[in-house]
C-alpha cells in the first residue's frame, strides 16, 4: 500500500456482526501502514491514513472516529490529541500511541488509551488493537450513535436545497456534511433512506453545532410517529450488532491481551 492519504478496506472481515467503526492512522512509515493495515482490516476499522500533520487534524476535525492510531514519531501527535480531545463528536475516541522508550512516558501524560511498542510487531500489535477494540464499542455504545454515509438533498431555511451526507445518527439527532459552512439555527428538513429499509423517514430539526467545514449537528424538532417508530428499530438493530459483536479469530498464542498495551 503506497504512503498517503486513504481508505482502508473492511470487505472480507471475519467479525459475526458487521460493526464498522471509523478510525485515522497517522502515520508516513511504509513499515507501519503494512503492518497495521491488515490488523485494521481485520477488525473492520475503516481508517483513512493521514501521513502529515494537516491531513490529520482535518480528519479529526470533521469526522466522528471511534479509533486514532497515533504514530508517535511523526510531527507533533500531542497536537492531535489535544483537538481529539477538543472535538465535540471525537472527545471520547479511544486513542492508540504507537511509542518507542523515549517517548512512551510523553503518550501516556498527553492521554494515549492503549499502546503499541516501536518497532511495530504484528502480534503484538494485534494484541494491543484487541484490548483497544472493546473500549472503542464500549463508547460506541455509550453515545448510542451508529455511523452512517447516507447523500440526501436538505432544505435549509434561507438556503433552499442543498446537497449533503449524513456520516452518524441518534434518536434525537444526526450529524450532516455540507460543501458550505451552516450557521448556528437554521431550521433544516431531510427525507433520508436507512440502509437495509426500503421506506423513507422525514426529519425536521435545528443545527446546533457547525464548524467552518461544513459539518453541522442537527437536534431533532420534529419526526412523523411511524418514522419515528422505524429510526428507533434500526438504530436499537444497529446498536445490538455491538452487544454481538466477535472479536476476530486468533491462534492461541494470542488470545491474552498484552497488559502492556493498556495505559
Amino acid at each position: 500500500m503506497p504512503v498517503g492519504q486513504g481508505v482502508i478496506s473492511v470487505m472480507g472481515n471475519s467479525m459475526k456482526e458487521q460493526v464498522r467503526l471509523d478510525g485515522l492512522l497517522f502515520s508516513s512509515d511504509a513499515h507501519v501502514i503494512d503492518v497495521m493495515s491488515p490488523i485494521l482490516n481485520s477488525f473492520a476499522i475503516e481508517a483513512e491514513v493521514c501521513p502529515d500533520l494537516v491531513s490529520a487534524l482535518n480528519t479529526v476535525g470533521h469526522r466522528r472516529l471511534d479509533a486514532i492510531i497515533l504514530d508517535w514519531s511523526g510531527e507533533d501527535p500531542t497536537r492531535i490529541v489535544r483537538d481529539t480531545r477538543k472535538s465535540s463528536p471525537n472527545s471520547d475516541a479511544t486513542i492508540v500511541a504507537m511509542v518507542d522508550r523515549d517517548s512512551e512516558t510523553h503518550a501516556l501524560l498527553v492521554g494515549a488509551n492503549f499502546m503499541i511498542h516501536k518497532p511495530v510487531d504484528l502480534d503484538h500489535a494485534r494484541r494491543c488493537m484487541r484490548a483497544a477494540y472493546g473500549t472503542m464499542l464500549q463508547q460506541r455504545r455509550r453515545s448510542a450513535r451508529v455511523s452512517v454515509d447516507i447523500p440526501v438533498f436538505a432544505r435549509v431555511s434561507h438556503l433552499g436545497t442543498l446537497e449533503a451526507r449524513i456520516s452518524d445518527l441518534s434518536v434525537g439527532g444526526l450529524a450532516l456534511q455540507f460543501n458550505q459552512p451552516m450557521e448556528v439555527d437554521r431550521e433544516v428538513s431531510v427525507l433520508l433512506r436507512l440502509p437495509g429499509i426500503v421506506s423513507l423517514i422525514r426529519v425536521t430539526g435545528k443545527v446546533v453545532n457547525a464548524n467552518a467545514a461544513g459539518r453541522a449537528g442537527l437536534r431533532f424538532s420534529f419526526i412523523p410517529e411511524e418514522d419515528l417508530s422505524v429510526l428507533e428499530k434500526w438504530l436499537a438493530a444497529e446498536l445490538a450488532k455491538l452487544e454481538h459483536a466477535e472479536l476476530p479469530a486468533e491462534n492461541d498464542s494470542l488470545e491474552e491481551n498484552d497488559k502492556s498495551c493498556a495505559t
